[in-house]
């Protein structure tokens, strides 16, 4: 009895140490999105004056530098026309207080610095009021956008998405998907995906679509269309530490939000439990949450937590572009 017992530990123990070292060596996708992308123009401030009204390209160059040093890949959006002001092919003339040539250099930083790493989306048309696609102006008041998109017919939706994804294309942006604002009903999503995969196709001959509207645990298909088409969800699973959009943030602070999404010794946080619930990373935040009101406190939150981040799972991490990690879980269809 005694030497069956051992025997059995031996082989339980030697399925233990087989199984560690297996997860030890599995990879772990990344993917992280920023949103709320736009020339000069911060978004926050558009309903709020209290902040900052711009982001310096400068500062969209520090993080591009970041990204590309530790290797961090994921989808940025950009806001073709913010706020209605202006849009960003400059059809309607040049931002306020900017000329021709400091909106294209912000267009090719996006296509040197971001396009490399990451899945470039429109966030709809102005991220505010909706965009009056015939007059070329923005409706006032309410309601807001994505409530405004969400009540229209899917012929209608695809049109002002094709509008989204052709004011980028006219300024030279490659565009791999779509970013909804704020929040559309996610029990509508195949409607959504459907009229995202029609303007991809018209805009971009794109047969495989990522899309951000809503959050889970990983990437899921929301659409199939013909010819293996498929609009595929990034659902993030971690969200954003947005008070710092606000600014006003210590040091303490920095460190207490960091430890929120990994703690220093790499055991517990949101990222911790999101990798071990989905087996992947996917987390957002903003431009206006990295700049933090001038003082850059959203950047250095990310910048320790990344830090962490690998120390903690070393070259298992596996840092993908949206379309990638969608990819990842999501193949695209065998033509």
């Amino acid at each position: 009895m005694r030497t069956t017992f051992v025997g059995a530990s031996i082989a339980l123990l030697g399925f233990v140490v087989a199984w560690r070292a297996t997860e030890a060596s599995e990879e772990i996708p990344c993917c992280m999105i920023i949103d709320d992308g736009a020339p000069f123009f911060n978004m926050r401030w558009v309903k709020d004056k209290t902040v900052c009204k711009e982001i310096p390209t400068s500062f969209y160059q520090e993080f591009a530098e970041w990204a590309a040093e530790k290797g961090v890949k994921g989808k940025f959006s950009i806001i073709p026309c913010l706020g209605g002001i202006k849009p960003i092919d400059g059809s309607l003339g040049e931002y306020p207080g900017h000329s021709r040539e400091e909106r294209l250099a912000w267009i090719r930083m996006i296509n040197t610095q971001y396009a490399p790493r990451f899945t470039l989306t429109p966030e709809v048309i102005t991220h505010w009021y909706p965009w009056d696609v015939k007059a070329k102006s923005l409706q006032l008041g309410p309601p807001t956008e994505n409530t405004w998109l969400a009540g229209q017919t899917l012929d209608v939706q695809t049109a002002y998405i094709t509008e989204a994804m052709q004011m980028l294309t006219r300024a030279g942006i490659e565009v791999g998907g779509l970013t909804m604002c704020w929040s559309y009903p996610k029990d509508k999503n195949h409607v959504l995906g459907e009229a995202a995969l029609r303007a991809a196709r018209e805009v971009c001959e794109l047969d495989y679509v990522v899309l951000f509207n809503d959050t889970g645990v990983k990437p899921g298909v929301i659409y199939r269309g013909d010819g293996g088409a498929m609009v595929v969800s990034l659902r993030p699973g971690v969200g954003d530490v947005y008070d710092h959009t606000f600014g006003k943030k210590t040091d303490v602070d920095v460190q207490q939000d960091a430890d929120r999404y990994i703690t220093a010794d790499g055991t517990a946080g949101r990222f911790i439990d999101q990798i071990q619930e989905g087996g992947c990373l996917i987390f957002y935040t903003h431009m206006q949450t990295l700049y933090g009101n001038g003082t850059k406190s959203g950047l250095k939150v990310f910048q320790i937590a990344v830090e962490r981040l690998e120390k903690r799972y070393g070259d298992r991490i596996q840092w993908m572009t949206g379309c990638e990690i969608a990819q990842h879980f999501c193949p695209p269809a065998k033509q």
